[in-house]
């Protein structure tokens, strides 16, 4: 058994890795004042003008994750039927899970699972949070997942994972006090906010708070490893740079970026250009005046852009506007520049809807790359991120240390369930792979000829299932497949056909219009059956009823004893008289 932690050492250990990632940890900090368009200043006495974009594509990103649609799925390896039904039994407890989860979320008025992670993995570069399968008061078991904010989660690996992680906290006291069923002291000097270390090892939970003071004791959390996943976004390891002094300042900031990583510095020149732009445009409303007076002292009372204002000016005085600055003449083609670098470190602005004329199947697809390197790694994330939230609830469920759940949703043929779903029910099932389908736009004419073109003639060139999944993009080319068929189904026979009209019928009401084709089924359904029994009668061998079977095989019997007439016989050509011999007979033959 290991080591139960002390209130002490973990206090230390955080501050330790505070210490080695204060880097990545201040890049996070500015990019969420990049997310909430803190306003950027131009100068004193200036005009401001922060654009939009940064956070235009930030959410356009989160967008595309949330919109993503979630299959999690065990591959078949075997035909065996036992392991089929674990298999969809282990599928349905990772879709009621994790619908739990996101139920707990809501009602605590946070945005559910998906959500919190599509937005870290998109503005910290990193997704981190707990899976838990826990009991309450009443000791029913209910799922606990819960993300973490990255910027405030603290970690250490070993060989073989996470040695532990910590998520570093403030909260009122009365938030502590309710959650953890504690009483602070106020004598302690307990600012507004308290700092609340949340520590998980291999073993046990521990939470204390700034002070060193334990709101809940190290307690066994019941997973055979640490119940926080954790990872970063994209492909960039930790590495170190050649100067070892200098390595994690240099390097760790690099490790997992956020979707601001190409476009940092050039916001803030864009923000400047405009806001040059805006201070002239300004200047070009209210122009500077020119007094001219004997002793250079003059000013004006009275507002002279006011309508109607007079002014009374003495000889020799006069007033003249300054004229308007004007932006150099490179000043067009650099902003072309810049936006184009901006499109190329974000998202091009079709995607905004911005298009001056229609694209083709052709462009689109090739916008779509560029969509792609900013939205794989991201997606990758967020199935990394799940897949290691269901392992861990796989793990804790197998652990027998949980009642059964009753657990329900929908499940991947989008059909609803609610059942009791064991730890033994599971067990031997498969690995889950998760995949999450990004909806992009698509030119979808262009695919829908493309995948008709692919099944033309005789010999097409790709089968059915490849042209679903590949060219249209559908999620389950099988389910598609087998709707296609029962479509048909209902078709090709008549009887089909009258039935599925029979029970329209009845579903909307028409109970009369019903019976019509109700009838009109019973009619075909007899007619059928009889059609069979005779077919069936004729295969044994048997005679139509009120004839009397034959005996033997009727090839081999003579046409009278099948009722067939005797041929008539064929008259003699031409008459002769009584004993005239007959034509070419030879003598001596009667």
């Amino acid at each position: 058994m290991a080591r139960k932690p002390k209130a002490e050492d973990i206090i230390n250990k955080v501050e330790a890795q505070y210490d080695a990632t204060e880097p990545l940890r201040s890049r996070m900090d500015k990019d969420y004042s990049i997310y909430r368009l803190d306003p950027y200043d131009a100068g004193e006495d200036f005009h401001n003008y922060t654009s939009n974009e940064p956070a235009t594509f930030a959410d356009k990103i989160i967008s595309f994750l949330n919109a993503s649609e979630l299959t999690a799925r065990i591959p078949v390896n075997s035909q065996e039927r036992e392991q089929r039904e674990a298999n969809d039994q282990k599928e349905r407890f990772f879709i009621g899970t994790l619908r739990s989860a996101d139920e707990r979320l809501r009602a605590a008025i946070q945005p559910d699972v998906k959500s919190q992670l599509a937005w870290y993995i998109t503005l910290r570069g990193w997704y981190a949070g707990r899976a838990l399968l826990t009991k309450n008061k009443e000791g029913k078991t209910f799922v606990d997942v819960t993300p973490f904010d990255p910027m405030h989660t603290y970690w250490a690996t070993g060989y073989d994972g996470l040695l532990w992680a910590c998520y570093k906290t403030k909260r009122s006291k009365e938030m502590i006090e309710s959650q953890y069923n504690t009483k602070l002291n106020m004598s302690d000097d307990y600012e507004d906010w308290i700092e609340v270390y949340d520590y998980y090892d291999r073993e046990y939970n521990m939470v204390v708070l700034s002070n060193g003071k334990v709101v809940k004791k190290a307690t066994a959390h019941g997973s055979p490893q640490v119940p926080v996943f954790l990872g970063a976004v994209g492909a960039t390891p930790e590495i170190q740079a050649l100067n070892q002094a200098v390595a994690i300042d240099d390097t760790i900031r690099d490790y997992g970026e956020s979707v601001f990583r190409h476009n940092r510095e050039i916001y803030d020149k864009n923000n400047l250009m405009m806001s040059i732009m805006l201070e002239l445009t300004a200047r070009a409303r209210r122009q500077g005046l020119k007094i001219k007076s004997r002793d250079g002292a003059k000013t004006l009372d009275e507002d002279p852009y006011k309508e109607g204002t007079e002014i009374s000016l003495a000889q020799g005085e006069d007033v003249e506007p300054l004229g308007l600055m004007e932006m150099s003449r490179e000043t067009g083609a650099f902003l072309g520049l810049l936006s184009g670098e901006l499109q190329r470190g974000a998202l091009p602005h079709s995607i905004y809807g911005e298009l001056q004329f229609q694209l083709s199947g052709f462009a689109i697809n090739t916008l779509r790359q560029g969509i792609n390197s900013i939205l794989e790694p991201r997606i990758k994330s967020l199935e990394a991120a799940y897949t290691r939230i269901c392992m861990l609830l796989n793990d804790q469920y197998l652990t027998d240390a949980f009642d059964s759940m009753e657990l329900s949703g929908e499940d991947m043929n989008r059909n609803y369930f609610s059942q009791e779903i064991t730890p033994d029910a599971i067990r031997n099932a498969g690995d889950i792979i998760i995949k999450f389908v990004g909806q992009l736009p698509e030119d979808d004419m262009s695919k829908m000829s493309m995948a008709q073109m692919a099944r033309e003639g005789q010999s097409p060139l790709l089968p059915d299932l490849f042209i679903r999944d590949k060219i249209l993009g559908l999620q389950d080319g099988d389910l598609v497949d087998d709707a296609i068929k029962e479509q048909q189904a209902e078709r090709v026979l008549p009887e089909a056909t009258l039935y599925t009209l029979l029970s329209a019928s009845e579903n909307r009401g028409r109970d009369d219009l019903a019976q019509f084709y109700y009838g009109e089924l019973l009619h075909i359904l007899r007619q059928k059956e009889m059609e069979r029994s005779q077919a069936q009668q004729a295969m044994q061998g048997a005679a139509p009823q009120g004839a009397t079977p034959p005996t033997t095989d009727p090839r081999a019997m003579p046409n009278a004893a099948m009722g067939v007439p005797p041929p008539t016989p064929t008259p003699p050509q031409g008459m002769v008289a009584p004993e005239t011999p007959r034509p070419n007979a030879q003598e001596g033959e009667i």
